[in-house]
């Protein structure tokens, strides 16, 4: 399970170094794709495949399912975790999640998320807004039961 988060620098031509317990959970090839939230998802094979199912599920005369496929699919790309953890991120992907030098990495359970440090701090001051949290999350219903 994927979960916590890391500030991390890029070095070079956009390489991240995965903090060895995310390395474990990933395994040699990852996928890295368009968010949802101007972000970056880095999904396992398992994770993309999964995702994947949904998406081919869809029906492509359906213009929202088009558009999910356009970004989930269309920005995909596959890449290999080097034994040292390097990932090489595309120059593409980092100019649309508006990536730096630094760069966060949140884990989402299944999957990670790659944001700057700018993005991240906007999701943070809205998770931070203890009032509003109180009936924000009412509908998912999570219980310990």
């Amino acid at each position: 399970m994927l979960f916590g988060n890391y500030t991390l620098r890029l070095s070079g031509k956009n390489q991240l170094a995965l903090p060895s317990n995310y390395r474990e959970a990933i395994s040699n090839t990852a996928y890295i794709t368009q968010g949802f939230d101007r972000n970056l998802f880095l999904l396992s094979k398992q994770a993309f495949n999964a995702i994947y199912s949904h998406v081919k599920a869809t029906s492509i005369s359906d213009p929202l399912a088009r558009l999910l496929s356009r970004l989930f699919l269309g920005s995909a790309v596959e890449v290999a975790i080097e034994d040292s953890g390097q990932i090489e991120l595309p120059s593409s992907l980092c100019e649309y999640a508006g990536l730096g030098e630094e760069i966060i990495i949140v884990g989402q359970g299944e999957y990670l998320e790659i944001w700057s440090p700018t993005l991240w701090q906007k999701q943070m001051d809205s998770l931070n807004d203890f009032e509003t949290n109180t009936h924000r999350f009412e509908k998912f219903h999570v219980s310990l039961t």
